[in-house]
């Protein structure tokens, strides 16, 4: 059954028509990714879906029995709400039928019992008695501590703001999730969290993302969203990349045969019209066939991405070593990250992870130079020339246009301007807006515009793909690719991060872990790591658990081993069997789940140890 069903949509504004005929539908329980570049209409879609906004025609139709709920990109709210007012105003319709019973209470007579009745049940069946505890399960799970629950919710930086919204969404008991860039600002661990979240989330969801590896995990089928027009993938981005290629191959080739054909009957047509004069029935077949030639649905290719043109300038070779990190303390007046040492060498990309304020930032501009380090010291190596794209992007003159700030930035000719902002997406009229009324999307790809023309061998990059669509990251990545040097970069951005990094920087309670490998390689250390302290712990406390050995009286010492080691693996099987009857029976108690996944893998763990000692 659709959740979601959108026929003949159109939406204009002005003579933009920014939706043609958009028809989809989402059935109860898809979870869909809509891409597109940015500007394509996107948000303007979210917001016909929930109302916000208004179309010029075509039906909508979302199903009445569901609970629909919106994650905006820069919701607002009263600069004196804070946080958890903003919170429990999910709980607006228990709390309006708490109202009404409490109204029904002082009048218990016969006319108003069968309305408390099925109040009271409804109240029950929305969770009434037990919100508090989904509240702090929540909170919890996205790291909103008491202390950010008592601030305005204004004042918190965009992460903060994205994560307290998504507890909102969520606790509202929303069937039909619709998610706007959810993924912003969110560190790796919150970004983790959230897939698991959807992952078991049972409703609708349709999402707004150009995180590809998120993408992937949380969808399983994609729409994108093109020059106003929708077209469907059964499968998520990786499938989509896959098919959206072999689809315009086809529809290419059948357009040349379809142009064939219109050719051929063009051309009978014509022929028919010379011969036929003065004859009817030669004429009438003539007409005929033009009718049918004008009722032909033409074949409309797909665009083809423009791919960007420019790259990295870079400057003579550095060193074989470019950095050498000596017992490095970074931070302002405490220290973010303490007793750091390593050496960077020639050509590696390290990427910087770690949660939101952990230091990232500090420690890239420490190595830069721009800030002072608390103690240690950073030895640059020969010839190391840097370049860095911080994550707020600024410009000197932001009232010049962009074809102005390229001219005045780099001194080529207006052509050589025109042809380079035509290579980042900036073309015709677009070149003479000004810098201050661009998105942050379109001021990071102006950024790298003159970004790119500086001689550099050792680039640090800050986010450098946030605010990007799809199309603009993947521009972005191939002007990497030939960047053969040295990079440091940060970044949330899992795809990004897996098709550059040859070493990571974990940064974790002002400490760094250094590991070398991409992000799945990384993942994949982590997990290992994490077994093996869960197995010892395990092994630990069963050693501590364990029953003190007392010399046998019977002479028998191996006969007893045995039974204890076969009644503890009945305990154990018996424990494991409770354990995943309580895992099917609470599949969306993400706390409860995860502390019993947690026991599972000791008891698995404890059980082969008992089996070998079986079989011994």
């Amino acid at each position: 059954m659709a959740d979601i069903s959108v026929n003949g949509l159109n939406k204009y504004f002005g003579e933009h028509h920014v939706l043609k005929d958009v028809t989809f539908e989402v059935n109860h329980g898809e979870h869909v990714g809509l891409i597109g570049q940015n500007g394509s209409g996107k948000t303007t879609l979210f917001g016909i879906l929930t109302g916000k906004l208004e179309h010029d025609s075509g039906d909508i139709y979302i199903n009445p029995r569901s609970r629909l709920g919106l994650l905006e990109q820069l919701p607002e709210y009263p600069d004196d709400m804070t946080v958890k007012q903003v919170l429990l105003s999910a709980f607006t319709h228990i709390f309006d039928i708490e109202k009404r019973l409490h109204e029904l209470e002082k009048d218990m007579s016969p006319a108003v019992m069968g309305e408390y009745s099925s109040l009271t049940a409804e109240y029950e069946a929305l969770g009434g008695y037990e919100y508090m505890t989904s509240y702090n399960i929540m909170t919890r799970g996205l790291d909103i501590p008491e202390e950010m629950q008592q601030r305005p919710f204004m004042s918190l930086s965009g992460g903060e703001k994205t994560r307290v919204n998504l507890c909102r969404i969520m606790l509202s008991g929303t069937d039909i999730l619709l998610l706007d860039e959810p993924t912003n600002h969110l560190d790796l661990e919150t970004i983790g969290w959230l897939e698991s979240y959807l992952k078991s989330f049972k409703g609708t969801a349709v999402i707004i993302s150009h995180d590809r590896y998120f993408l992937d995990a949380a969808t399983t089928r994609t729409l994108e969203l093109e020059e106003g027009r929708i077209t469907s993938y059964p499968g998520n981005y990786s499938y989509y990349i896959d098919r959206r290629e072999e689809m315009r191959e086809q529809l290419e080739q059948a357009k040349k045969r379809q142009d064939k054909e219109i050719a051929r009957l063009e051309f009978t047509v014509e022929r028919m019209k010379g011969w036929g004069l003065g004859n009817k029935k030669v004429m009438k077949r003539a007409f005929a066939m033009e009718k049918r030639l004008n009722r032909i649905e033409r074949i409309e290719t797909m665009k083809k991405q423009r791919k960007m043109t420019n790259r990295f300038s870079q400057a003579e070779a550095s060193g074989d070593e470019v950095f050498n990190i000596v017992s490095l303390s970074s931070g302002y007046e405490k220290p973010l990250v303490e007793d750091f040492s390593a050496l960077v060498l020639k050509g590696e990309r390290i990427a910087l992870l770690g949660p939101n304020g952990c230091g990232k930032t500090t420690l890239l501009k420490t190595l830069l130079g721009q800030m002072a380090p608390l103690s240690g010291v950073v030895m640059d190596g020969v010839n190391v020339k840097t370049g860095y794209l911080p994550q707020v992007v600024s410009f000197s003159n932001p009232e010049r246009t962009l074809l102005d700030t390229l001219l005045y930035e780099t001194s080529c000719t207006t052509q050589a301007a025109r042809d380079r902002l035509a290579s980042f997406g900036f073309r015709g009229e677009e070149v003479f807006k000004k810098v201050s009324v661009l998105s942050g999307g379109e001021k990071t790809r102006l950024k790298l515009c003159l970004f790119m023309s500086d001689s550099v061998n050792t680039l640090f990059l800050d986010e450098p793909t946030n605010h990007l669509d799809i199309i603009s990251r993947e521009w972005l990545e191939e002007s990497i690719d030939d960047f053969s040097e040295t990079m440091i970069f940060v970044s949330h951005d899992r795809y990004f991060i897996n098709r550059f990094a040859t070493r990571i920087w974990q940064i974790e309670n002002g400490h760094i872990t250094d590991l070398s490998g991409n992000y799945d390689e990384f993942v994949r250390k982590r997990e290992s790591e994490r077994l093996r302290l869960q197995s010892a712990a395990a092994a630990t406390e069963k050693k501590d658990k364990a029953p003190k050995k007392e010399k046998p009286k019977s002479g028998k010492p191996r006969e007893k081993r045995m039974r204890e080691v076969r009644k503890a693996i009945r305990d154990k099987e018996a424990r494991l069997a409770e354990i995943e009857d309580l895992m099917a029976q609470n599949p969306e108690d993400y706390m409860l789940l995860s502390e019993l996944l947690a026991e599972k893998e000791g008891l698995e763990e404890s059980l082969l140890e008992l089996y070998e000692e079986e079989e011994a």
